[in-house]
């Protein structure tokens, strides 16, 4: 069967090559992503779930920001006289995920760690919950509710009001972004949409800085799941004989995040280096961790069992001999292992990146 001439005539024989780069280039990365899936060890690669959450999130993120940003755009130009710029904005349809995406923008590390690290709290949360073993029912959430302390009860209402924001459907979970990450995808997103206008004017251009600054002075970061949980645990500011208890409950009522910011309180460190030790397949410096705050070896291995059966990234069958070695360890020993994570973020991160320069 052949094909029919086509009815183009102007693609010249330098669009052609141009066309021939770019496909041996997409065909480069794609062999390069199998090489690399294939050689992954099994742990560390995306279940399916995983990746839809992942997906969604992102999706729903840019999603949000491209309507916000896009409207507000077309109603300014819709004022400001230019109606042909605001009809196009205003119909939607410009392609903002797809753009960056293709980009490589939204490969930025330190936003995927965010989004990734999410839907893994959201995955281990539901598992938690149908690990439970029947009869099993805590009230944690319900008693600090109806706390007697104020504070708590304020702190307690906030964060079940973020939380639940959170636990949305998969196709409207939006991941909760930091300022500094939002922000920086604001802007990713106008100018995307700039992108999209064609030839774009001073007018164009105003109405979108415009519309983005509006979207970024409405972000309210402290209505956070984090940042709610983190409240929570200072207002409770729980002793060391109540906070194993804690822990414990936490992880029974599928309270990944709500655990993290007890950890990080009762050790002096930031939230999400807590989230990170909570999520650390290996699990060693969670025991340590907890360890330095003299948590004996039943606490260790009933969180650790928690989350080895609610996490599949984890080694169930090592998880014995890793308690048993943080166990043996002395409180004050423990401590001074962990001590670097008390550090100022920017000289942690300083720390980190020469350690990581010198290892390669």
């Amino acid at each position: 069967m052949s094909l029919p001439p086509s009815s183009s005539s102007d693609v010249s024989a330098a669009d052609l090559a141009l066309r021939a780069a770019a496909a041996e280039r997409r065909a480069g990365r794609r062999l390069g992503a199998a090489i690399e899936d294939f050689f992954r060890v099994e742990q560390d690669r995306l279940d399916d779930r995983a990746r839809a959450l992942i997906s969604a999130m992102v999706e729903a993120s840019v999603a949000a920001i491209e309507y916000d940003v896009g409207s507000a755009a077309a109603r300014l130009l819709a004022a400001r006289g230019d109606g042909a710029a605001a009809k196009a904005l205003a119909a939607g349809n410009a392609g903002v995920l797809a753009r960056l995406i293709d980009s490589g923008l939204l490969r930025d590390r330190a936003l995927m760690d965010e989004i990734v690290t999410q839907a893994r709290v959201d995955l281990i949360d539901e598992a938690l919950i149908t690990n439970r073993a029947p009869g099993v029912t805590t009230g944690l959430l319900a008693r600090l509710r109806d706390h007697a302390d104020a504070m708590v009860r304020d702190a307690a209402i906030d964060y079940l009001l973020a939380d639940s924001r959170r636990r949305a459907p998969i196709e409207e979970r939006r991941a909760e972004l930091p300022a500094e990450l939002h922000h920086q995808l604001v802007w990713w997103v106008a100018a995307a949409l700039r992108e999209r206008l064609g030839g774009v004017s001073a007018t164009a251009d105003r109405a979108l800085v415009d519309a983005a600054m509006q979207r970024i002075a409405h972000f309210d970061g402290a209505a956070g799941t984090i940042v709610a949980a983190h409240r929570l645990a200072t207002a409770i500011d729980a002793d060391v004989e109540r906070l194993p208890g804690l822990l414990i409950e936490a992880l029974t009522e599928g309270r990944l995040t709500l655990f993290a910011a007890f950890l990080a309180h009762a050790l002096g460190i930031e939230m999400d280096e807590a989230r990170a030790l909570a999520l650390e397949p290996d699990g060693e410096r969670l025991w340590i961790a907890l360890r330095a705050l003299g948590m004996d070896r039943d606490v260790l291995a009933r969180v650790g069992w928690a989350l080895g059966e609610a996490d599949r990234s984890r080694d169930v069958e090592a998880l014995p001999e890793a308690i048993d070695a943080a166990a043996g360890v002395q409180p004050e020993q423990a401590g001074a292992v962990i001590a670097p994570l008390m550090l100022t973020r920017d000289f942690r991160q300083a720390v980190r990146a020469l350690a990581m320069g010198s290892a390669a």
